[in-house]
């Protein structure tokens, strides 16, 4: 059975204001990309869902082609995923987020 994907409240405030930027500096085509780099991250979390261990029950899994990485913990036991953040690696390591 395939993990259901749920995102907390930061985590898509992270994912829209990344989007927000690549849109409005860079392109609307390179959001729309960003946006796929989303989606195929969720497709590989729901068949392979235990990525690099990063703290307690927290793992993290990189995006490919953006400095962005999900940070997330399994629930087994609902067969869910839950992104807490998506956190921009290019930004100091002081930052990363807690929860």
């Amino acid at each position: 059975m395939a993990f259901e994907i749920k995102y907390t409240l930061k985590a898509k405030h992270d994912i829209f204001k990344a989007m927000d930027y690549y849109e409005t500096v860079v392109s609307i085509k390179v959001a729309e990309f960003f946006y796929q780099s989303i989606l195929n991250a969720e497709k590989t979390l729901k068949s392979v869902n235990y990525f690099e261990q990063i703290f307690k029950d927290f793992h993290r899994l990189p995006l490919r082609n953006f400095p962005y990485i999900f940070i997330y913990k399994i629930e087994n036991k609902t067969k869910t995923i839950k992104i807490y953040r998506v956190f921009q690696t290019s930004q100091d390591p002081a930052k990363y987020p807690e929860n």
